[in-house]
């Protein structure tokens, strides 16, 4: 027979009642079980199944082509408002003013 799979909440709730057999209230200091017997992680920090996590992931990867496109302007003494978006502006943007988007002189 097979060993039977635990789920990560049976498994942290085993370890959970197991450190209390020893410190009952999970209040005793210093000890490194009883800090951590609260910590819980939810399923979207660690994932990409949310909304907000998805997005966020997408910004990072965008963000491979804009740092490098962000440090180039940088060295040539222009000043991006943002980094995002930062490697399409490079590409587009034919003048100082829509670089670093502050007013054209008239």
């Amino acid at each position: 027979m097979p060993p039977r799979k635990l789920t990560f909440e049976q498994l942290d709730m085993g370890i959970t009642l197991k450190h209390r057999e020893t410190h009952p209230f999970l209040d005793v200091e210093g000890c490194f079980g009883c800090r951590v017997a609260g910590v819980q992680i939810g399923p979207n920090s660690t994932t990409t199944r949310g909304e907000s996590v998805s997005h966020i992931n997408q910004r990072e990867k965008n963000w491979q082509k804009d740092m490098p496109a962000y440090k180039r302007l940088r060295a040539e003494g222009l000043q991006p408002k943002t980094i995002d978006g930062c490697h399409d502006v490079e590409l587009l943007a034919t003048s100082r003013h829509q670089i670093e988007g502050t007013p054209a002189p008239l």
